[in-house]
């Protein structure tokens, strides 16, 4: 029975909601406002809303409230229109989430404009008409596009909700949400780059902005391939762990999100106690979740990667399971089945490719078939889910992978990684069954993503990260297109798609002078640009005191580029923000150069026409290895035929790969074991040398007519190896028993990374020939932590005979300061010195000069100089040529940092040798430079001295290649 009090409370709210009602008809009838603007209405007001215990439960009485208020705020002008405008977004906001067709269009839009999806409701302590001005820009930002917009929606909100306002983190939270939903909806970059910047400016207390943030780092760390951000995401997701406690209801969320980001860093870092560290967590969230499919996927996945490391074929089973337990745990109309399903359909590939399986291999068919199908067209996990069905179909139907592969490749949304892995994958198959004009159409599509995985606003080493993910992508292209009889075109994406990195510093400094004389006031704005992203590339964090030998790779760079103390702390992520700034003013500034006219193809690669005509001097030989098939590209200075082709039939690159490894494991046997073992080791690099010549370039001298002796004139050769080849001395290699069948009997060799790099020597001339080759020695005879170098100390006595004007920077007086301030004013740097080749991290690899443990002189350091006179650089040390396999094409070492700094010669090794043979060739090479001491050192004869000094080591110890083989000529 309802009681009195509650009749009559129920009559009170019907006459008050009449009289309200009367009053709002009024003034929308165009009557005066004072109907709304009085007291009595503010009292009418409060006294209905008295009556109403949950505004959600009588939505005609918080209706009617609601716009009672905005119709105040409506035709107010004062400050308490703030007030009314408060109210009215908070009752309307209710009545919009329980029954939004009941608002009339006008009051919805409202609504819709004041609090856009998921958007916080600010209070009335915020000023609300900033806080509009950000929705507006914000806004105009989804519309046109333009950052710029969402840069000012930002400062307005942040305006708006200042630091130290309690609704700063509500705030925050609310908006890097929304623009990370934003991002998830159309792949718009800014959106995920400015969410980051926010989320950075939440301090480290609140548990929910952390996590939010660090999600938000694991996509942009994985869309933009930096490094530094996904370590960043780790840290986030770690502290919010910290900070939620062990009793946070939601803690299984964050151990799971945390698992996942350390699978993506140790995907970058290769350092297997993240992954450990994945696989605990994924089993840790799965024992207090035990059926929810997400935190079941992720540990599968988990599972299925560190099987890998090495093949481990019970942890493959467990992830297998796992997954199919996580198949079994989702409804069919769960939103992430398809993931679970390509998951699952993944590792039952990894499985088929060890065990061979048929029925597996039907398995992981039939699963990756439904992903794909549960996924509509458009949707951006769908390009994997296709890369994952073609993966699978590959082994039984190669034409419908083709079309996977090819749907995968032109789904608009997928980070740029996976279009180019999508293109490169079709190109395979596509080159497997004859469509040899497909494959190239898809090799081009996968070089042109290269600029995307190794974009100039990352720090140098995720840029060699990405492109040490596409190795080998232009070796295969150019197979490609020797298939279709275009070896012109073959050699154009050979230097388009090796030497990134190297094409990038040797085009910025080769061009200078033509866009100088064109346009000098894009020139010289060109040089500032240039000389801040140079140093920007090589710039980055260090947190703690160390010594330069335990610093990761990061740290090292900062310290090359005369950035950083080693004891000093410097905030990285303002120098990225900056990185990422001047990618875009010089894409802009390359636009604008290239509108010049005669500038149309500045910085662009070189097209076959200027290519060719650096064989001027002699042929250069391009050794192409594919696994499609392996090719001699010979270029000559004939503008009919510019590029001949040598097939290499009776070569394949598995022969490549077990050669190489066999040659390098005999070159390190020679310095260790027993006498026998040393002398075993030198035969096997006999056989390596023997069966290159049969193989490789005994087919290469004959096709160009190098078939004995040469007459009074010794004829050049460039060699220009591709992918493992790097690590052979194709120069060295032959029958060395008496005969002529070497390479060494029959031509001068010299090395090139590129054609490109060629070019730039020739071009690099700066002043004439007729200038003093002034000469810089530096040497260590002993040096701090490293072997003592007796050689050294005769090497510099023998060379200041010859050459008496020598400037010599010896033991504590060759510190990295005083060899860098020196060698600008010499056209000759000798070093004496020990060489380290780091496998791991090429920038880092480094000539050991006194101060080496906190200074070094490093391959970045070395880079980074723009020398204009330098003609030699004599590298007597040890392994300077020696690189790393996955760059390779990128011939980042010691030898090539200095061919980048300027020099158009370099001598240097392959691999370590004996200090008293470094001491005999080096005085071999000068004292033909300078004839015995009476003229200042020809450097243009280098390539010849080097040669014959190598010829006469070779005659008199024949019997030890690994003593005389190692020495190469980089450069003209």
């Amino acid at each position: 029975m309802t009681s009195w009090r509650e009749a009559r409370a129920r009559h009170e709210r019907r006459v008050l909601l009449e009289k309200l009602e009367s009053r709002l008809l009024a003034v929308d009838a165009g009557g005066d406002p004072l109907a709304i603007l009085d007291d009595e209405a503010v009292e009418l007001v409060q006294r209905l809303l008295a009556l109403v215990p949950d505004p959600a439960e009588d939505l005609p009485a918080t209706y009617t409230a609601g716009a009672v208020h905005w119709w105040r705020y409506q035709v107010r002008s004062d400050a308490d229109g703030q007030a009314d405008l408060f109210a009215a977004m908070r009752l309307l906001s209710i009545v919009y989430e329980a029954a939004a067709d009941q608002l009339p269009p006008m009051l919805r839009e409202f609504v819709e404009m004041t609090a856009p999806d998921g958007m916080f409701q600010p209070d009335e302590t915020v000023d609300i008409a900033i806080w509009n001005g950000g929705v507006d820009l914000l806004e105009e930002w989804e519309q046109t596009g333009d950052p710029a917009y969402l840069d000012d929606a930002a400062a307005q909100f942040l305006l708006a909700v200042p630091a130290g306002h309690h609704q700063r983190a509500e705030m925050l939270a609310s908006l890097i949400e929304n623009l990370h939903e934003l991002w998830q909806q159309n792949r718009e970059p800014a959106a995920l780059v400015k969410a980051a910047e926010l989320g950075r400016l939440a301090g480290e207390d609140n548990h929910k902005i952390l996590s939010l943030h660090a999600a938000v780092l694991w996509d942009l760390g994985k869309e933009s391939n930096d490094l530094l951000i996904v370590t960043e995401a780790v840290e986030a997701a770690r502290l919010a762990l910290s900070v939620a406690g062990p009793d946070y209801p939601e803690r299984v969320v964050y151990l799971s999100n945390l698992g996942i980001y350390l699978r993506t860093l140790y995907q970058r870092t290769q350092v297997v106690e993240r992954l450990a560290e994945a696989v605990d967590l994924g089993r840790e969230v799965v024992e207090l979740a035990p059926d929810h499919p997400v935190y079941l996927t992720n540990l599968g996945v988990a599972l299925a990667t560190y099987s890998e490391r090495p093949r481990d074929f019970r942890t493959l089973a467990e992830a297998i399971d796992i997954h199919r337990r996580a198949v079994a745990a989702a409804t069919s109309d769960d939103p992430g089945r398809a993931r679970f399903l390509s998951n699952l359909g993944d590792a039952l590939r990894m499985s088929y490719t060890y065990e061979k399986d048929e029925h597996v291999l039907a398995e992981a068919i039939a699963v990756c078939r439904e992903a794909v199908e549960l996924t509509p067209p458009g949707d951006a996990q769908r390009a994997m889910y296709l890369y994952n069905l073609g993966a699978v179909l590959e082994p039984v139907s190669v034409r419908e992978a083709l079309e996977a592969f090819a749907e995968s490749a032109e789904t608009e949304g997928a980070t740029a990684t996976l279009r180019l892995n999508a293109n490169r994958r079709l190109a395979d198959a596509a080159m497997g069954v004859g469509e040899f004009t497909r494959a190239l159409a898809a090799y081009e599509a996968a070089i042109a993503l290269l600029a995307a995985v190794a974009s100039r606003s990352l720090e140098r080493p995720d840029r060699e990260h990405g492109l040490g993910q596409a190795v080998g992508l232009a070796s295969e292209a150019a197979a490609a297109a020797i298939e279709l009889g275009r070896p012109e075109r073959a050699v154009e994406l050979l230097e388009l798609a090796r030497g990134v990195l190297l094409g990038e510093v040797i085009g910025a400094r080769g061009d200078r002078a033509e866009l100088r004389a064109r346009a000098p006031g894009l020139a010289a704005q060109f040089e500032l640009v240039r000389e801040e992203l140079d140093l920007a590339d090589h710039t980055t964090l260090t947190d703690e005191l160390v010594e330069y030998s335990e610093m990761d790779v990061l740290e090292r760079i900062l310290v090359d580029a005369q950035l950083l103390e080693p004891d000093a702390r410097v905030a990285a992520r303002p120098v990225a923000v900056r990185r990422r700034e001047l990618a875009v003013e010089w894409d802009a500034l390359l636009a604008e150069i290239r509108a010049v006219p005669g500038l149309e193809e500045f910085l662009l690669p070189p097209g076959i026409d200027r290519l060719w005509p650096q064989a001027a001097d002699g042929p250069i030989v391009l050794v192409n290895l594919s696994w499609h098939r392996c090719d001699a590209l010979i270029v000559t200075a004939d503008p009919d035929r510019p590029v001949r082709v040598v097939p290499l039939s009776t070569l394949t690159h598995q022969d490549v790969l077990d050669q190489v490894t066999r040659f390098l494991g005999a070159v390190a046997d020679t310095e260790t074991g027993t006498l026998n073992r040393r002398r075993a080791a030198q035969q096997q690099i006999h056989q390596v040398l023997r069966w290159a010549w049969d193989h490789i370039t005994g087919p290469v001298l004959e096709a160009l007519g190098f078939t004995g002796p040469p007459g009074e004139t010794w004829p050049r050769l460039w060699w220009c190896p591709q992918r493992e080849l790097t690590f052979l001395p194709l120069h060295a290699t032959g029958h060395h028993d008496g005969g002529t069948g070497t390479v060494l009997d029959r031509v001068i060799s010299s090395y090139t990374p590129t054609i490109r790099a060629l070019r730039h020597a020739r071009l690099n001339i700066g002043e004439p020939a007729s200038i003093k080759a002034t000469a810089l020695i530096v040497a260590m005879p002993e040096t701090p932590n490293a072997p003592d170098l007796p050689g050294a100390r005769t090497e510099t006595r023998r060379l200041t005979e010859l050459i008496p004007a020598a400037r010599v920077l010896s033991g504590e007086q060759a510190t990295r300061d005083a060899v860098i301030e020196a060698i600008p004013d010499h056209a000759i740097v000798h070093l004496a010195c020990h060489g380290l080749s780091d496998w791991n991290s090429p920038d880092s690899s480094r000539l050991l000069l006194h101060d080496h443990a906190t200074r070094p002189l490093t391959v970045t350091g070395i880079s980074l100089l723009d020398l204009t006179r330098a003609r030699l650089a004599y590298l007597s040390a040890c392994s300077t040529t020696a690189g790393n396999q996955r760059l390779a094409d990128e011939a980042v070492h010691i030898t090539g940092a200095f061919q980048l700094a300027g020099y158009q010669q370099v001598v240097g090794t392959l691999w370590p040798i004996r200090d008293v043979l470094a001491t005999r060739v080096a005085d071999a090479v000068y004292t033909h430079l300078t004839a015995d001491g009476t003229t200042t050192p020809a450097t243009e004869h280098t390539a010849l001295a080097l040669h014959l000094a190598i010829r006469q080591l070779r005659d008199q110890f024949t019997a030890s290649p690994a003593q005389w083989a190692a020495h190469v000529h980089v450069g003209i």
